[in-house]
């Protein structure tokens, strides 16, 4: 039976203590820690909580090399199991992100993200070099990442080469799915990347390592000269463009049973409430 986590990312005004005392009151089997570079992690109490800034979730990554096992014990103490690590680690950066696949090795945690090159700056570019030189530096990871048993995962995301399963796979293949995954992100898809989920999920077919669970939709923004401009905006978990009864139906065909993790951001409702509803819809789309 697929099981539920959620992201810290989106507890901004929790500590990670907090965080992870709330996810397991309500329900949660697991949590995804949000594990930062120092600069992300810090927080003023003079401005407002933000997910991506100001966050008082944020455990340095320093923190996490140092001793993993310690600064995952207010999850794990409780009966949490870490989901996976979503770490802003990638192959831009080798050593940063073979330390992060290291740090999870020594914490038991089987899968993390790790993100591929980023996009040239270029307009116009050549994209099959690129891809060959996002292959090369995934496959360079992926050696080192095998030597501590750890699988590094991509996920779908607007604004790169991997926002759709046809585009994760132009760099995935070839690569046993044991030694990578994906992390599979419809909501992040609405923005960029859509693909139908009885497409998505045969083309990923046994990369698919974890579904994070949000939701978006697309609604006018300005019109100018007579062309009205559209804009992508996250939204409640049961009113965007993602069905998620459907998807979870989709995710049963396909026997996944691995993790949905949570990670709403809209200001519509309190994070406890927000989380509290996920957690009662997914149980019931789940059963």
């Amino acid at each position: 039976m697929m099981k539920l986590g959620a992201f810290t990312t989106f507890t901004p005004e929790y500590t990670f203590v907090e965080a992870c005392q709330l996810i397991k009151a309500l329900g949660f089997d697991g949590v995804q820690p949000r594990i930062v570079p120092a600069a992300l992690a810090a927080f003023d109490p003079a401005k407002p909580f933000n997910p991506w800034g100001n966050n008082k979730c944020g455990i340095p990554e320093e923190a996490f090399f140092a001793d993993p096992k310690g600064v995952l014990a207010p999850a794990t103490s409780i009966g949490l199991q870490i989901s996976s690590v979503a770490s802003y680690a990638g192959t831009a950066d080798m050593p940063r992100a073979v330390s992060m696949v290291k740090a999870c090795s020594r914490a038991g945690i089987r899968n993390v993200r790790i993100g591929v090159l980023p996009l040239p700056k270029e307009a116009k570019f050549d994209v099959n070099a690129y891809l060959d030189r996002c292959r090369s530096a995934y496959r360079e990871l992926v050696s080192e990442a095998k030597k501590v048993g750890v699988r590094p995962c991509i996920e779908l995301h607007a604004g790169g080469i991997c926002a759709s399963a046809s585009g994760v796979m132009a760099i995935l293949k070839g690569i046993p799915p044991e030694d990578v995954g994906v992390l599979f992100d419809p909501g992040n898809m609405v923005y960029e990347g859509w693909e139908a989920p009885q497409v998505a999920l045969n083309v990923l077919g046994p990369y698919l390592a974890e579904v994070h669970v949000k939701n978006a939709r697309w609604v006018p923004d300005t019109t100018e000269n007579g062309i009205t401009r559209w804009k992508c905006e996250a939204v409640d978990l049961e009113n965007g463009c993602v069905d998620w009864a459907a998807m979870v139906g989709h995710l049963k065909t396909h026997g996944f049973d691995g993790w949905l993790v949570e990670e709403g951001h809209t200001h519509d409702r309190a994070t406890h409430q927000r989380l509290k509803m996920a957690a009662e819809l997914l149980r019931s789309l789940i059963a």
